[in-house]
């Protein structure tokens, strides 16, 4: 029984030394991975910037698409004037594709605010580091 006892703390001290090898290891990794961002951050920085804009430019596009869109609509009914099924549904599809454009260039806005909010302060730091 006491040979067994033994047994299990040999096998549970070599679980124990292959962890700390993995932390050791995964420690070494995350070093390198600060020793980079740290190198790079004003890069980094001006990237995530520019991601930010992105969705305020996608948003501001996907609102004039649905702007577009709507005037389309506006223009097929004025030229239907007999409407038919085909186009009523032609022009129930501008308004239905007009719809979702809006939802998300709005929800594109609201993304770009909510992230121009969260790294403020990231963005103005950067740009006083030249």
């Amino acid at each position: 029984m006491a040979k067994r006892v033994d047994e299990s703390l040999n096998v549970s001290d070599g679980h124990l030394s292959n962890e700390l090898a993995s932390d050791d290891q995964n420690l070494g990794n995350l070093s390198e991975i600060y020793d980079d961002l740290r190198m790079d951050a004003k890069r980094i920085v001006i990237d995530l910037e520019g991601g930010v804009r992105m969705w305020r430019e996608a948003a501001g596009a996907n609102l004039a698409v649905a702007g577009f869109v709507l005037i389309l609509a506006l223009t097929s009914y004025r030229l239907y004037s007999p409407l038919t099924f085909e186009t009523t549904t032609y022009i129930v599809a501008e308004i239905v594709l007009a719809v979702v454009m809006l939802g998300l260039g709005f929800f594109g806005l609201r993304r770009y605010f909510q992230l121009q909010r969260r790294y403020k302060g990231l963005f103005e730091r950067a740009k006083h580091l030249g």
